[in-house]
């Protein structure tokens, strides 16, 4: 590792910051041009900036944080696919393959090279989540599929832009295998604009301080991130720091899914091994090298001090896996669900394992996100057209050595997207939102309290349509670390609570709903962190204040005795005495 820099302290200072600069301008270009409500709305995108070499130099504060280190692979995968040496000015390329250099189908990113007097200087990119790519459901994601074939379009890497012209010929080829569109190619004419906004501004550096010391620059940023990742694991005791974690289940065979870790630090690097995981699922719950390696990415940087998070980062670091298994996916195997499970949980178990090495920035293990689309035929006259609404819920995240998780946030995965409001969901598709809270409950117990999951209630108000969901933690909930609890689950219902009551479940696809029909889901809530028993009460009476927790869970669970004085006022007294009484008794009974 060089370690002196290239460039002086205040250029180094300027650039760096310019670079992340770049990324947000295209995150603004995307998020104002982009015609699909979850791109646009939800944020669901990045845009990065890459060296010559196709090494990660800079993210922006708006950037996926699951693109981010996935996309570490995606462009060597283009420049290998294409050679540097066939890559001209103006092109642009697109690929979603997710077994070598993606997620899952609808995650579409492009690739730009930056040239400067014929000379590669870098490149910059745009990933997206669309809306559908095709597939046996409205929405691509399939949590029932066996093959990637049932799930969309598998694009390589190719030229969707030759020298500035658009090859026509090939995006007819994937629009006619889309639905809607329309809504593709506002979104790739949006990400189209991102990735040349960002070529302009780096070329425009270049300009100002010289081509060379931009290069520099950029070498610069990510020695001084391995500087700073190799300084806070010399930081750690060394060690083998072990965890696991459960997808619910295969689908066609009814069992979990194991995902297990051995983290080994020693000295100034770390080793993630996940080759004790399961093999690979029947079911599309299986996680791509790529999304592996983004979940890791995720894992340390939710754990370790902030620094920037590039390439120089990953250099610290070794990933293993056995090729075939649930965290190394291999064609044909079903993968469109690993976003809400697999990948879920190798971000899970980093950071379960990282807080036994760091308990002071350890955290438990936040929720999963819940990806459900609900599709069908807008019938009202105003808009008699398809329609195909992808959501995600946002939920707890888990507990931390001094605070209890945040309630309805999103996840370390997920961290920069945005609610998507009910109000706009109701202008644009033919839905009622009935309830976008926090669940009343479902925070996992410990002496800090994991976050509270989001309840969503819809109603089909117009017309009838299909649900599809890939989710998870509805058998497991996300775990707590230090005697902490786990926290809630997850769930997805219609017509709850009624006599046409059907529990559906979070691996639904294309489940009908007619027009009335209510949905109800919610996504699960953080684990706790620490012993419920060393809660102090004065917490228990505002969790009760707030009812995330009864007056029977807080005796139950945390030990602590509460006298109800006035319920109307809120105005509860706790039984000091009764309180360490029991709250011996249930240490003693372990």
């Amino acid at each position: 590792m060089a370690q002196e820099m290239k460039v002086d302290p205040i250029t180094f200072e300027v650039l760096r910051n310019a670079f992340a600069a770049v990324s947000n301008e295209m995150a603004l270009v995307v998020a104002k041009t982009a015609y699909s409500t979850p791109v646009n709305e939800g944020r669901d995108f990045s845009g990065s900036v890459y060296d010559r070499w196709g090494k990660l130099v800079s993210q922006g504060e708006f950037d996926l944080p699951a693109f981010v280190g996935l996309t570490m692979l995606t462009v060597p995968e283009v420049i290998r696919a294409v050679g540097i040496e066939n890559m001209k000015s103006g092109d642009i390329y697109m690929i979603n393959d997710p077994y070598v250099a993606s997620t899952h189908c609808n995650d579409i990113h492009l690739v730009k090279p930056i040239f400067y007097e014929g000379q590669l200087i870098g490149f910059t990119t745009s990933t997206a989540h669309w809306s559908d790519v095709g597939g046996v459901a409205p929405g691509s994601l399939n949590a029932r599929a066996r093959s990637h074939f049932e799930e969309g379009v598998r694009i390589p890497a190719l030229r969707i832009y030759r020298e500035g012209v658009l090859n026509k010929d090939v995006l007819s080829i994937l629009l006619a295998n889309m639905r809607q569109s329309w809504e593709r190619i506002g979104d790739l004419n949006a990400q189209t604009a991102a990735v040349k906004a960002g070529e302009a501004r780096v070329l425009a550096y270049v300009e100002k301080f010289g081509v060379q010391t931009v290069l520099d620059a950029m070498e610069d940023v990510q020695n001084h991130s391995e500087r700073l990742a190799r300084r806070s694991w010399s930081n750690l005791p060394d060690g083998t720091y072990e965890s696991e974690d459960f997808i619910d289940q295969d689908i066609h065979t009814g069992e979990p899914k194991r995902i297990a870790l051995k983290l080994t630090i020693e000295g100034d690097h770390a080793i993630f091994d996940l080759t004790g995981s399961d093999g690979a699922a029947e079911a599309a719950v299986n996680c791509t090298i790529a999304a592996t390696t983004s979940a890791v990415f995720i894992g340390l940087a939710g754990v370790l001090p902030p620094m920037p998070m590039n390439s120089g980062v990953m250099r610290t670091v070794e990933i293993k896996a056995k090729r075939g298994s649930i965290v190394w996916a291999q064609p044909p195997v079903g993968i469109s669900g690993l976003a809400a499970t697999s990948m879920e949980c190798v971000v899970s178990c980093c950071m379960n394992a990282l807080s036994q090495a760091y308990p002071e920035r350890g955290a438990a293990t936040p929720f999963s996100i819940l990806n459900t689309v609900f599709a069908g035929h807008d019938t009202r006259p105003d808009f008699d057209a398809p329609f195909i609404s992808y959501v995600w819920g946002f939920g707890g995240l888990g507990a931390t050595l001094n605070k209890d998780g945040h309630n309805v946030t999103g996840s370390p995965y997920s961290a920069s997207t945005m609610n998507i409001p009910a109000e706009l969901q109701e202008r644009r598709y033919p839905v009622l939102w009935h309830a976008h809270k926090c669940k009343d409950s479902g925070g996992g117990p410990g002496r800090r309290r994991g976050g509270t999951g989001l309840l969503q209630i819809v109603e089909f108000a117009y017309t009838g349509g299909t649900i599809t969901c890939i989710g998870d933690r509805e058998r497991f909930g996300p775990k707590g670390i230090f005697g902490g609890h786990e926290g809630g689950k997850a769930g997805l219902v219609i017509n709850l609570d009624t006599e046409n009551e059907r529990n559906i479940g979070i691996f639904a696809l294309n489940a009908e709903a007619e027009a009335g029909e209510v949905m109800s889901f919610w996504s699960a809530g953080g684990g706790g962190y620490g012993d419920p028993l060393e809660r102090e009460p004065a917490l228990i009476i505002k969790d009760m204040m707030d009812d995330y927790i009864t007056i029977q869970e807080a005796r139950d669970i945390y030990g602590v005795v509460v006298r109800e004085k006035d319920r109307r006022r809120l105005v509860y007294e706790v039984d000091q005495a009764a309180t360490e009484n029991l709250r011996k008794e249930m240490a003693r009974a372990r």
